[in-house]
């Protein structure tokens, strides 16, 4: 799948250079792309490699003035969040329970909302304002005084939020190492 969606900016974007087209390409990764939990190692790391591609392509098409965004949204509330969740970790759905989530208009919104903007990181909420502003290394700034402010919010926050998700995992291992006996995969000590 991921190669079928390369392949589809690498023809746009090839296109948009021989007919000499200024456009923009947007790319949709997920705030997963920031950070990561208990439940998304398979998940995460296409995240990752979504945000590097897009922010060496925003460099690369320069030459070409065509833009590059990319969104980083959080929980999306359609149908195949639902079936996800039927699946997901019991220790990775506790994390979330306090996920305000978004519905996809809203997300829509927020990504058009960020291109004509003119942002290349584009987020939706306080959440990943913070995150994005954390961990944006020398991509382009939304906004300097509220990055500063975010990062500042990040820099005290973060490593708080992230030892109470690590506490609540150690706090998950019995359970976990219960649910692997019971399964076959895991010796009786």
């Amino acid at each position: 799948m991921a190669l079928r969606h390369t392949r589809r900016w690498q023809v746009a974007s090839k296109e948009m250079v021989k007919q000499g087209v200024k456009g923009k390409i947007v790319f949709v990764s997920s705030i997963l792309a920031y950070f990561s939990i208990v439940g998304y190692s398979t998940y995460c790391p296409g995240k990752f490699a979504l945000r590097g591609l897009a922010e060496a392509l925003h460099s690369e098409f320069k030459l070409y003035d065509i833009d590059v965004h990319i969104s980083f949204p959080g929980t999306i509330y359609t149908p195949g969040y639902e079936q996800e969740n039927k699946t997901k970790p019991k220790i990775t759905l506790k994390i979330e329970e306090s996920d305000g989530g978004a519905t996809p208009a809203y997300v829509a919104e927020t990504i058009l909302k960020g291109v004509q903007q003119g942002k290349f990181h584009i987020t939706g909420d306080f959440i990943g304002n913070v995150f994005r502003a954390s961990s944006a290394g020398s991509s382009p700034r939304n906004s300097y005084i509220a990055d500063l402010f975010y990062g500042l919010v990040g820099y005290i926050a973060l490593p708080i939020w992230r030892n109470s998700v690590d506490d609540t995992v150690r706090a998950h291992r019995r359970e976990h190492q219960e649910y692997l006996q019971q399964n076959g995969l895991l010796g009786r000590a």
